[in-house]
């Protein structure tokens, strides 16, 4: 038998990342931030020594300096007791779009390519956008998010296999400046806290961008959950900022201070981003087309976020899959199919076993019993729904 063509270079088509859908990086107005937690070992196998010296600049507060015993504090939101503080060590909290800026840096980013096809043949794999321009490589990564053209194109002859599952859960997220309660919060705690309570609704809040010594000047991120009310007409609540905020500081009028204070604050003017479900995907195995196409971070894992877990995984996909295309010893089309395989045999599991853990985290900060018994609450006294501990 001969043996297969030698590639050459290895030329990867990182569709979301070096092929971007948007026209710009500020196309989108969204931004948020995210926690690193347990995958920082691996970011530096993953950046140069230049840019793993700039993570700090990235932080939403750029001053904090990670340390080994930080903590995420966990509030009874309708007592305002502190129930645990949850071990987060070296963690730090990075904005998204700064983020992004500092991974594209010496990145020839190629804006508005939209992908719309993906074309396979002997010798490689060809992606074409919708602008009509194409262009051809070795192997294709599919990393542009939970709805990933790329998963579709993968699962075609079968979409419902592609298709987003949701959650039965109410999100509302806002990045706004808060005035004088913004100190309350930082007194909390300099970075987040989390706050579930025996009805339900969850709130998560974490600083923004804090610089300064005036709570006027900072911004944060506050995320506010709840299970579905089907008796509500979510698409009116959608469009209009006053009756969604009337909604949910009713919602959460039983809530301690200052996380009600902190609700009631929430500017009229402030972008909401209002969502009456949350997906995710349970990651399946698919076929890679010869080592010519996978998938990587939300894509091949789309998660709910209440265990802040998608970075981190991203993050270990990415040292994956590199560290298998760094072993190669020839650029053979057949030791390319091995070492994909050999990616892909992982991320399979991990992603199925992390998608189906933080379904049931989500499930479970919405119901008081069930979190109460869980092992987050281990070595605490049996909370009841109501009276303070």
């Amino acid at each position: 038998m001969e043996p297969s063509k030698h590639t050459g270079p290895l030329r990867v088509l990182i569709i979301g990342a070096v092929f971007e859908q948007d026209s710009g990086p500020d196309a989108r107005p969204r931004d948020w931030s995210f926690g690193i937690y347990w995958a920082q070992s691996r970011i530096d196998e993953c950046l140069t020594d230049d840019l793993k010296a700039l993570v700090d600049t990235v932080q939403t507060d750029p001053s904090y300096r990670r340390i080994p015993d930080s903590v995420l504090p966990l509030y009874h939101g309708t007592t305002g007791e502190l129930l645990k503080a949850l071990p987060a060590p070296y963690a730090i909290r990075l904005k998204r779009k700064a983020w992004l800026g500092l991974l594209r840096t010496g990145v020839d980013v190629r804006w508005s390519k939209k992908l719309i096809d993906i074309i396979t043949t002997e010798d490689g794999v060809t992606a074409r956008f919708s602008d009509g321009t194409t262009e051809t490589g070795t192997l294709l990564i599919g990393c542009e998010g939970a709805h990933s053209f790329t998963r579709q194109w993968l699962f075609r002859s079968s979409p419902q296999d592609a298709a987003l599952q949701h959650a039965p859960f109410t999100s509302f997220v806002t990045i706004t400046k808060l005035g004088e309660i913004g100190r309350a919060l930082v007194d909390i705690h300099p970075t987040y806290a989390i706050a579930p309570e025996p009805d339900g609704f969850y709130t998560f809040w974490c600083s923004h961008d804090h610089v300064g010594n005036d709570p006027s000047e900072w911004t944060f991120l506050i995320i506010l959950t709840w299970a579905t009310d089907r008796t509500v007409d979510h698409d009116a609540l959608s469009r209009n900022n006053d009756l969604l905020l009337a909604d949910v500081r009713k919602r959460s009028d039983h809530l301690a201070y200052p996380f009600r204070d902190m609700i009631a604050a929430i500017p009229r003017d402030a972008k909401i981003w209002y969502h009456d479900h949350m997906n995710y995907w349970p990651t399946k195995a698919w076929d890679n087309r010869g080592g010519r196409v996978t998938l990587a971070g939300d894509a091949a894992h789309t998660m709910t976020f209440h265990r802040g877990q998608g970075l981190g995984n991203a993050i270990e996909d990415v040292a994956e899959l590199q560290t298998y295309l760094r072993s190669m010893k020839c650029h053979t089309r057949e030791e390319l199919a091995k070492v994909v395989a050999e990616y892909e045999k992982e991320v399979w599991k991990r992603g199925a076993e992390v998608v189906e853990e933080n379904l049931q985290n989500t499930y479970m900060v919405h119901d008081w019993e069930r979190l109460t018994q869980s092992p987050l609450f281990a070595g605490l006294h049996r909370l009841d729904s109501g009276a303070r501990h």
